[in-house]
């Protein structure tokens, strides 16, 4: 049997300024400015509201940010190889 993952209760409650999480927010958006451009970064960082649309918005970028780490390390790799 699949067991359904709970939703965690606090994923209703707003985002407040000045927190941790909204700090790493902050970074994950520059990283995902730098990836797709500022417009779209920004329309897809303004709905964020809730702690679960957080989880979401993390959920989604990190395996596109970490995908993008790899190849930069592989180019830079590859850049001192060829020295």
């Amino acid at each position: 049997m699949n067991a359904i993952p709970s939703p965690d209760p606090r994923d209703d409650q707003p985002l407040r300024d000045g927190t941790s999480l909204m700090a790493y927010l902050h970074v994950l958006k520059k990283a995902h400015r730098a990836l797709v451009g500022h417009d779209v970064a920004h329309r897809r960082f303004m709905v964020i509201s809730t702690r679960g649309h957080a989880r979401k918005y993390i959920e989604e970028l990190m395996p596109l940010l970490l995908t993008e780490r790899a190849r930069h390390r592989l180019r830079r790799e590859a850049g001192r190889k060829e020295k």
